[in-house]
């Protein structure tokens, strides 16, 4: 009983659609899974996860964010690797973000521990 019940919970994650970007001028995915989180997080919390991610010519830095409920609201995880192919990503930091929401530079998590804003629509440098 407990299997068929992890199974519906974790059917029950909404995946939003990832965003990449390079090599070079490359973009895939614009800014619909960004949107998808902003939804999932103001949905009272609806569990989510969205990727984006920024490819070069062997090398991957990610960052995954998941919604979680954290005490009586809703948390964004966020956590960010980076990989030089073919060798396994490493974790470079995680984040944990009380707040997602529009601004005009694009979506970002922030009122984050550790300190910091994380945008979800553009990779920083």
């Amino acid at each position: 009983m407990g299997s068929v019940l992890a199974l519906l919970a974790v059917a029950a994650v909404t995946q939003c659609q990832a965003r990449s970007v390079g090599p070079g001028s490359l973009r895939r995915g614009g800014t619909a899974g960004a949107s998808c989180m902003l939804a999932a997080f103001d949905d009272r919390c609806r569990p989510a996860g969205y990727t984006l991610s920024s490819f070069g010519v062997d090398t991957v830095r990610t960052f995954s964010f998941r919604t979680a409920a954290r005490g009586n609201g809703c948390a964004v995880y966020i956590t960010e690797t980076f990989r030089v192919v073919p060798q396994q990503p490493r974790v470079l930091n995680r984040r944990v973000c009380a707040r997602v929401h529009k601004t005009d530079a694009g979506i970002v998590a922030d009122r984050c521990t550790p300190a910091g804003a994380v945008s979800l629509t553009k990779m920083s440098a």
